[in-house]
């Protein structure tokens, strides 16, 4: 969905030089720069290896976009959603997002429901009903959490920023990378 393996170098034959691959996402046709992790916390534990676009996905009434950085935090992972939808003013909508796992502004990586290693945001989707009939419940894959794999499905906390896990589904086979990729369906088509 975008260049993730895009590197920041700093200090290029020094002690200090960094390459961090943090991924860069910037739309053209709208001016549009969601480049999240650019500007944070640098480092391997950190947004060093942020991987910002492994995946990416637009709520179905684009209303949002949602993106998977799996990198972040000793690869635990973390997803982000931004609002996308000009129209909010118009509905008296004045404070909606951004929300991210760890929290946009606290970035706490104990928030992060899975451990190190488990490539949270890896592959995502969106959908309503899934949880509640009436909220939006984002779907990620976490093909290394466990060393079996794990989607979990997160919801938006209006007064927080965050995004919290709702429920947690774990792989059952040794290396089986559940959640390398989701997709939301509805299967008895019941809304």
């Amino acid at each position: 969905t975008c260049a993730h393996r895009y590197e920041k170098r700093q200090h290029v034959n020094t002690k200090q030089e960094s390459r961090d691959i943090f991924g860069r996402i910037e739309d053209d046709m709208d001016g549009g720069d969601w480049s999240f992790c650019d500007g944070r916390l640098r480092g391997h534990e950190k947004f060093g290896s942020c991987q910002q676009g492994v995946a990416a996905t637009f709520t179905k009434d684009f209303h949002y976009i949602a993106f998977g950085a799996p990198g972040t935090y000793n690869w635990k992972g973390i997803v982000r959603v931004e609002q996308k939808n000009n129209t909010f003013f118009d509905m008296n909508i004045f404070e909606d997002g951004p929300y991210e796992v760890g929290g946009e502004t606290d970035h706490d990586e104990s928030l992060v429901p899975v451990p190190a290693n488990s490539y949270l945001g890896f592959s995502l989707d969106s959908g309503k009903g899934i949880v509640s009939k009436d909220d939006i419940t984002f779907v990620s894959g976490a093909p290394r959490a466990n060393h079996s794999g794990a989607v979990v499905l997160l919801k938006r906390d209006l007064k927080s920023a965050h995004l919290l896990p709702e429920h947690i589904f774990d792989g059952e086979g040794l290396a089986s990378s559940f959640g390398y990729d989701v997709a939301v369906v509805d299967l008895n088509k019941d809304g």
